[in-house]
């Protein structure tokens, strides 16, 4: 805005940030995944400390004490949401970039605040004079005082006056990164963007400020200095250390150095909104509302293409359905205020591989992977958006010309349930037109159609709190360099470090492998003299590995000095087997299919190992054959594993696979198997390949759109597999009188035989006519119209659409509904004569869809003729009740009954 330098880009921006505190010997590490898989209380990484949760709460180290970093965030859910407020302000995201700097337990506020204020100033040449800081004012109810140190540290370490460093409360100036976890007093520095800033102005009684209700003083940078952790109770602990976590906005911070008023207006995001530009026709900047739409499909595009890239997918549950949601606004903004036909979020992916090109390489490598998910939603969507959108219209026009500004509970989630519109959005059209929603209305609504599973999500297993402060738990159960399997499964002398009730127990050093990256963890018994803990389960919380299970023996006070550790050797065996069989699968896969077969995540088992890959279609029975005969081929040559240590960019340098969405340290593991197999792995693994013995895929199927599933066995378990389908083949074999060769066959030659006896096996199994009759003679009479309901035997659907057919045809006025079950599932139709249709009040195929809506499906058809259909033949006798009470209701309106 002052500035007449060329102003730098976002790029330059964030590198200088980097190289800034790399000169304040900073260790410069990645950003996480935005998908935060080790961590059951966060959808998204929201924060840039969420990769250094552990070392907060006391349960993880690190080999520096100073870090900085450019994290890639989304905030969609919870307390840090900013969904409604993207797009229709200039500053708000879903997903932003974190600038960050952090010290654990090393410098505290004055090194914080110095050091912010120099990189401002100094480095990035902002106008000192427009500068604010915030600290906080003291809160009565947490007991804890006003940060006067911060205050003072501000006049000490600055040129801000002390009119311009202001104290805020703890909505403004106490951060927390949830209900329970580590926090503090924070200081913000707010930058003045002058009047034009103001996106109120002329709004009665508004006047700007820091911290106000508009965008002229901004939040840039936050300084968290994080002392306290607050537990279930709600009460705030000390934490062992002091630590400084900022957060520095890059969108905000480039807007503010390139002389923007907006986000968007940086080269962060114009190419996208030139893009979406080009796709509707209409130029950005010449119409608000429309600008809106292209702001917030810009900002959601960005979100899907950073999370699915990370390992995220579209679904139903969890982090899922936010992305659906995105989806499903970015598309409606499309559809109805750009005009967009058809899907078109997909092609803007490249974009967004292009602007992080080099900063986050995962989303242009996955491009294509990206694309495919991202059409696909858009498909789905695309069935219902245009209908969903004229229900709505349609009843707005009725809530307008009545006067009404509520919008039926009722109709709102018959929106989502059966047009797949999430709800914030359906608020945000009702918000567009002036109405609200009747949520007491969808309350009921949804109880009565409630789906019939639903994530319960996840339960922590033991309070973090006890494992503050113990050492990091040395892992001492890998056997693949040489040592016997005894020596990987057995350790004598260990140290109890502590024992938490009579169910978890912590150790100095442990054989057993503690749960991660899809391996379970192991099993097996603790124990020494008089003292005896079976172990069900090993999970690492932090650096502490941590034993469920049951004490057996011995007293949980008085421990014993050393006890001996035992997996469960049989269990170790089949699972390092099965987890260096995905490590051989992923090979096969792209051999056979593609460099795109990523792997999309797994889980190994003793029994099983289960492997998701990006594929688009199902693979055939010669591709899933040449996979099995490459992996066997591996493992006949016995190839010995080499397994070492290096620097991650070493790794990366000679081209070992590194999984998408995993975080690494600086000194990573890396799997060799031969010249073919290169990955950074931590589980344990066999030390050839021959022990694997056999490999066989059990199932192959889709997990979701573009993602496929493989549940594949090894040694004994595969070998059984095996014996029992031949087994099975034999028998059948046995039974039709052929060889086991000849079954596929003779099951073809009977399929056909009895496809053709069908064909010739009249209408009805029963006589027509007389069915007819008997149905019609019990009818229910409603004025001059006989209301037939009834469940009747019939042969197929086909001759359950006769039999309608037949009722309907005579001279007499009928309506009613028919009812069947076929092959276990069932069959269930409307009909009405046409002389009925002449009303509009009665329709069939209104009354199929609200039968099928009551059972959580899909249905409908004709005025006078439809049918639906559903798995077993529970609920017939309720979905012919309710047919004949709407059929009775439509014929009690029609004129003349």
């Amino acid at each position: 805005m002052t500035n007449t330098r060329q102003p730098l880009s976002g790029r330059e921006i964030r590198q200088s940030f980097l190289d800034f505190f790399a000169e304040k010997d900073h260790h410069i590490v990645e950003s996480a995944p935005v998908v935060p898989l080790d961590d059951p209380t966060l959808l998204f990484t929201n924060a840039g400390m969420n990769q250094f949760k552990d070392l907060f709460l006391g349960t993880g180290t690190r080999d520096y004490k100073r870090a900085a970093d450019t994290q890639k965030c989304i905030r969609v859910s919870g307390k840090h949401n900013d969904l409604e407020e993207v797009g229709v302000d200039t500053y708000h995201h879903t997903f932003f970039e974190m600038l960050g700097n952090w010290s654990f337990g090393d410098y505290f506020k004055r090194e914080a605040i110095r050091w912010a204020f120099e990189l401002i100033v100094t480095r990035f040449k902002l106008d000192p004079e427009r500068l604010y800081a915030s600290v906080f004012s003291g809160d009565e109810s947490l007991g804890l005082p006003p940060d006067e140190e911060a205050e003072q540290l501000w006049l000490e370490e600055s040129t801000l006056p002390p009119e311009r460093v202001l104290r805020f409360g703890r909505k403004d100036n106490f951060w927390e990164m949830g209900e329970q976890g580590p926090c503090g007093p924070c200081s913000e520095l707010h930058y003045d963007m002058g009047p034009e800033g103001c996106d109120r102005q002329g709004v009665p009684g508004h006047t700007c400020g820091v911290n106000g209700d508009c965008a002229r003083y901004i939040e840039i940078w936050n300084l968290v200095f994080i002392q306290y952790n607050r537990i279930e109770d709600g009460s705030l602990k000390p934490l062992p250390a002091r630590h400084v976590d900022t957060g520095l906005g890059l969108e905000r911070l480039t807007a503010i150095l390139q002389g923007k008023t907006s986000n968007y207006d940086t080269d962060l995001f114009m190419p996208l909104l030139s893009a979406v530009s080009d796709l509707c026709g209409h130029r950005y900047g010449d119409d608000p509302e429309r600008d809106v739409a292209m702001r917030v499909i810009a900002d959601h595009t960005r979100a899907l293409c950073v999370a699915i890239a990370d390992g995220a997918l579209p679904g139903k549950q969890g982090r899922g359905y936010v992305l659906r949601r995105l989806l499903r606004r970015a598309a409606r903004y499309g559809r109805q205020v750009l005009g967009i036909e058809g899907p078109f979020i997909h092609r803007l992916v490249p974009v967004v591989a292009k602007i992080f090109d080099g900063v986050f390489g995962e989303v242009a490598t996955r491009r294509a992977h990206l694309s495919h998910i991202i059409e696909h939603e858009e498909k789905s969507f695309a069935r219902t958006i245009d209908s969903g959108i004229t229900h709505f219209e349609a009843l707005a026009r009725k809530l307008d010309e009545a006067g009404e500004r509520t919008i039926p509970g009722d109709f709102a989630y018959r929106l989502y349930h059966q047009d797949g519109f999430p709800y914030d959005l359906i608020a945000l059209m009702a918000r567009e037109r002036g109405f609200v929603i009747d949520d007491d209305g969808w309350a009921k609504a949804e109880a009565a159609h409630k789906e019939a599973s639903r994530g319960a999500g996840s339960v922590a297993r033991i309070d973090p709190g006890e494992l503050e402060g113990l050492p990091e738990t040395s892992f001492l159960g890998y056997w693949e360099r040489g040592e016997s399997e005894a020596e990987g499964t057995t350790a004598a002398g260990l140290r109890i470090v502590k024992l938490v009730g009579t169910e978890a127990l912590v150790l100095d050093r442990t054989p057993f492998y503690a749960e991660a990256g899809g391996q379970v963890g192991d099993t097996g018994m603790i124990e020494s003299a008089g003292f005896r803990f079976q172990v069900e389960d090993t999970v690492r919380v932090g650096d502490v590995a941590v034993h469920f299970g049951e004490l057996l023996e011995g007293d949980p006070i008085a421990l014993p000095d050393s006890v001996t550790a035992k997996v469960d050797l049989s269990r170790r065996r089949a699972i390092v087997a099965n987890h260096t069989a995905t490590h051989l699968l992923h090979w096969a896969l792209k051999q056979v299919l593609g460099p795109h077969a990523d792997q999309q995540g797994s889980l190994v088992e003793p029994d099983s190992l289960r492997f998701d890959f990006t594929h688009q279609q199902a693979l055939t029975e010669e591709q899933s054959a040449e996979v099995e005969r490459l992996v066997n081929a591996r493992i006949a040559l016995n190839t010995a594993l080499v397994i070492k240590t290096e620097g991650l960019q070493e790794a990366r340098a000679r081209g070992v696979t590194a999984l998408f969405g995993e975080r690494y340290g600086d000194k990573v593991r890396v799997v060799e198997i031969g010249e073919f197999s290169r990955e950074l792995c931590g589980g344990t693994h066999v030390r050839a390949t021959g022990e694997l013995n056999y490999f066989r895929i059990s199932s192959e199927g889709a997990v979701q759109a573009g993602v496929r599933r493989i549940v594949a066995r090894t040694g004994a378990a595969a070998v059984e597999e095996a014996l029992a389908e031949r087994a099975l083949l034999r028998s059948v074999a046995r039974e039709l009188r052929v060889t086991p060769p000849e079954a596929p066959r003779r099951i073809e030659q009977l399929l056909s035989s009895l496809k053709e006896l069908k064909k010739r096996r009249p209408a009805a199994s029963t006589d027509v006519a007389a069915e007819r009759r008997a149905l019609l003679d019990n009818a229910e009479r409603v004025g001059e119209v006989h209301l037939v309901s009834a469940r009747v035997e019939a042969a197929d659907r086909k001759a359950l659409a006769a039999l309608a057919d037949a009722v309907r045809g005579g001279d007499k006025l009928v309506a009613g509904a028919l009812a069947t079950v076929v092959e276990g599932k069932s069959a269930f139709l409307a009909f009405a004569s046409p002389a009925l249709l002449k009303n509009k009040a009665l329709s069939a195929g209104e009354i199929v869809k609200a039968v099928a809506e009551a059972r959580g499906l899909r249905g409908g058809g004709r005025p006078d003729f439809a049918q639906t259909g559903w798995k077993g033949e529970d609920g017939i006798d309720e979905a012919l009740a309710l047919a004949r009470k709407l059929f009775a209701q439509a014929l009690r309106e029609m004129e003349g009954l």
